[in-house]
């Protein structure tokens, strides 16, 4: 396949300082054997809404269940307990100066002029293939990938802290045997794997509550590596937004889903244009802006709708998006709307007991509790807390902590009282008693004395 590369020439020209420097640079990329294709970027102009003040919460401080839509950042930072890449013929540099074997996976083209990423953003950034077989065997006999695997396994165990400190482990040799290794395919299987295993740790910290911890993993990727592969590097972007999402600090979120948006828009595709779309909207709503939430939503479902089958998981994920939108707008009825085709949609897919019908489910009996209907809130968390079983997973706490919430407006104050117990201590399996989440449901929990003795 006949290597190319994608060029902003308005972007070319600042970074070279000149015109004629771009020419030079663009002269020598074609003698070199590059296909140099140059394009003018299309910029969504979104309009910015000044940073407001943190919204207050849906419920008084006597009553706080967990919506896990606003408080997305509650469950973060805990620092004591605990893809492939559908690539362009790009390059990757280290320190800015050596280049490294590029990646390559062919990308089908379902749509004329519009390639599509086969692998989600929010799956770890993987180098699995090369241009070579030669590189391939190289990468498959290192022994550093052989212990990033076996990091892996640890992570499909649900054995986080030995899979960090195996991805760790990588990382560090990798940087080591880069200094004694000379040879330019034996380094570009190193920093593949240096890559790689940062990106993975970066999924565990973000797994174990550790986002700064993950985002500075991120950092060393984009820092310490020229990443050229746009791809690759929209990737990283779209991770380093869903973590800033997680701590609410939806600025910096924001600004990297758009420089996502920006290389998919250059050539094209549609789908990941979409998809990130849809998660800038759910951005706008945090920042009280519904109206640019929806129009932004409303333009990446239609994108969908016409790209995909209508029973595609992608567009019932739009649509549990825009039941998040409604609800932060508290507009509960078209909220409620849209979260029962996410579940309809989801249910004929999968069946009942799917992943992706715990958080619209639970968003439901939120709001069915705002509503003052506290029966039908306490019908939907019963299912979901028999779906969870035995599995003492965070979800699993913060769907007791509000279906206890829900007890108590029913006055059912000893099974409140047991299942904010049972929350608590699932929690502290995970962070520390200092943590928010914990705190949250500890202050809940103290609501049962005072409301049984209210009721004396």
């Amino acid at each position: 396949m006949e290597e190319f590369e994608i060029l902003d020439f308005h972007e070319l020209q600042v970074e070279k300082q000149g015109l004629d420097q771009a020419s030079k640079y663009l002269q020598k990329k074609i003698q070199n054997g590059f296909k140099v294709s140059i394009v003018i970027k299309k910029q969504h102009n979104f309009a910015l809404p000044p940073l407001q003040q943190k919204k207050n919460d849906l419920f008084s401080k006597h009553h706080q269940p967990v919506d896990l839509v606003s408080q997305s950042s509650e469950v973060t930072e805990n620092n004591d307990k605990h893809g492939s890449s559908t690539s362009s013929n790009q390059s990757i540099k280290i320190a800015k100066n050596q280049i490294i074997s590029p990646t390559q996976n062919e990308t089908p083209e379902q749509h004329p002029n519009e390639q599509i990423s086969q692998q989600s953003e929010d799956e770890p950034v993987s180098f699995d293939k090369s241009k070579t077989n030669s590189f391939e065997q190289l990468l498959k006999d290192d022994l550093l990938n052989q212990k990033l695997r076996t990091g892996l396994q640890f992570l499909r165990d649900g054995k986080f802290k030995l899979a960090l400190e195996r991805m760790m482990e990588v990382y560090k040799e990798g940087n080591e045997k880069l200094k004694q290794q000379a040879e330019k395919l034996q380094i570009s299987v190193i920093i593949l794997l240096c890559v790689q295993s940062l990106c993975y740790a970066s999924q565990i910290l973000k797994e174990l509550g550790q986002i700064n911890e993950a985002l500075k993993c991120l950092d060393k990727c984009l820092n310490q590596f020229e990443i050229n592969d746009f791809d690759v590097l929209s990737k990283i972007y779209i991770e380093k937004a869903n973590l800033y999402l997680l701590n609410n600090q939806y600025l910096q979120s924001l600004d990297y889903y758009k420089k996502a948006l920006n290389y998919y828009e250059q050539v094209n595709w549609k789908l990941d244009i979409a998809k990130i779309l849809v998660k800038i909207s759910f951005v706008y709503a945090l920042l009280h802006d519904s109206v640019d939430a929806k129009k932004i939503c409303y333009e990446g479902l239609s994108i969908l709708q016409n790209k995909l089958d209508h029973q595609d998981p992608r567009i019932f994920d739009t649509y549990y998006t825009l039941g998040c939108i409604y609800y932060l707008e508290k507009e509960y009825d078209f909220a409620l709307e849209y979260l029962e085709q996410s579940k309809d949609g989801f249910i004929k897919l999968y069946g009942q007991k799917h992943e992706q019908l715990c958080k619209i489910m639970n968003l439901q009996g939120v709001i069915y509790h705002l509503q003052g209907s506290s029966v039908n809130a306490i019908e939907i968390y019963e299912q979901l807390v028999t779906y969870y079983g035995d599995t003492e997973s965070i979800g699993l706490a913060l769907i007791m902590n509000n279906l206890a919430l829900a007890y108590l407006d029913r006055m059912k104050f000893k099974s409140a009282n047991l299942l904010f117990a049972k929350a608590i201590t699932i929690l502290k399996s995970y962070f520390n008693e200092n943590h928010p989440a914990v705190q949250r449901i500890e202050k809940n929990k103290m609501l049962v004395a005072s409301a049984t003795l209210s009721y004396m």
